[in-house]
This record gives C-alpha cells, sequence and structure tokens, in this order.
C-alpha cells in the first residue's frame, strides 16, 4: 500500500512541470527572475511560464510581474497588457514582437 501511495505521489509530483498540450514540442528555456525560477516555452505569439521553484503562499500579484519578466527577457518581445492568465504555478500571455 505504500509502494502505491509513493509512486502516485511521484506522479502527481511529475505533473506539476508539464506544459500545456499545445506546448509539449516547444523547446523550454529556464531562467530566474527575483528568486523564482521559471520554464519558458514560446509557441507563436503565446508565451507559457512554469514556476518550478518551492514559495511559500504564493500569490499572483508577486508571481505575474516576475513571469512578465522572465517572458519578456527569454522572448525579447512584450507581453500584451491584460493578457495574462493563469495561477502562481502557471501563467500564460500573448506576446507582440516587432
Amino acid at each position: 500500500m505504500n509502494l502505491l501511495k509513493s509512486g502516485l505521489a511521484l506522479l502527481i509530483l511529475a505533473a506539476c512541470d508539464s506544459p500545456h498540450p499545445a506546448f509539449n514540442a516547444v523547446q523550454r528555456q529556464t531562467i530566474t527572475v527575483q528568486g523564482s525560477t521559471f520554464q519558458i516555452r514560446i509557441r507563436n505569439d503565446i508565451a507559457e511560464a512554469i514556476r518550478t521553484n518551492f514559495e511559500f503562499n504564493p500569490k499572483s500579484r508577486a508571481i505575474f510581474p516576475k513571469a512578465t519578466k522572465a517572458i519578456e527577457m527569454v522572448s525579447g518581445c512584450k507581453v500584451v497588457p491584460d493578457s495574462m492568465e493563469g495561477d502562481p504555478a502557471l501563467v500564460r500571455a500573448r506576446i507582440d514582437c516587432p
């Protein structure tokens, strides 16, 4: 029974940094901004930022600006205002590239 619980917990934890299916084949780039580590994937004009480090009780209002900076640093593009959606673990945003 303990082996089953351990296996289930490992499976759940492994899924924590899995991208959306639309981003599966997209190369990721890892970047740390002000103590938050993100895996960034860019596909067309959409960016996905998955936070991979532990932070005690993270809030969207603290994580979204960091995710914005991470996306902009990796993509070289600007995040479209008011396009961010998600939660402190996974953020998606539209980007505007010149």
